[in-house]
């Protein structure tokens, strides 16, 4: 199974900014990026929450909230902001799994592919 690679729009009360993000199933969150890629779009990064990486470390990172859309969906969700975050080349950010079941996807496990779940009200 491959990396899955969507094109993300995050916007704050400022603007919008274009992230290529790759699908992080392993991450019980919204969108991760650097603070440079989402500067300028009036997010407040007040918050704060302790996050636990692959290594065992136990970084403080922080939050604020904006509109996240993958293709024509659309939700709110947590922006956090890691100055020291290292992602592969051509990538600006993560996307977490409590975004992608707001957004409506799921990663199918058979395929590796993200795909649209139908979601109806009874």
């Amino acid at each position: 199974m491959g990396s899955i690679v969507v094109d993300v729009e995050v916007y704050g009360p400022r603007g919008g900014a274009r992230l290529r993000a790759l699908v992080d199933t392993g991450f019980y969150g919204d969108i991760i990026t650097t603070p440079e890629k989402v500067q300028g779009l009036g997010i407040e990064y007040k918050y704060e929450r302790f996050r636990k990486l692959p290594n065992g470390e136990v970084i403080k990172v922080k939050y604020g909230g904006g509109e996240i859309r993958v293709e024509d969906s659309v939700t709110h969700g947590d922006i956090e902001v890691w100055p020291d975050l290292k992602l592969p080349t051509n990538i600006d950010a993560l996307l977490g799994v409590t975004a992608l079941e707001r957004l409506g996807f799921r990663v199918d496990p058979k395929t590796g592919r993200l795909e649209k779940v139908e979601l109806y009200l009874l």
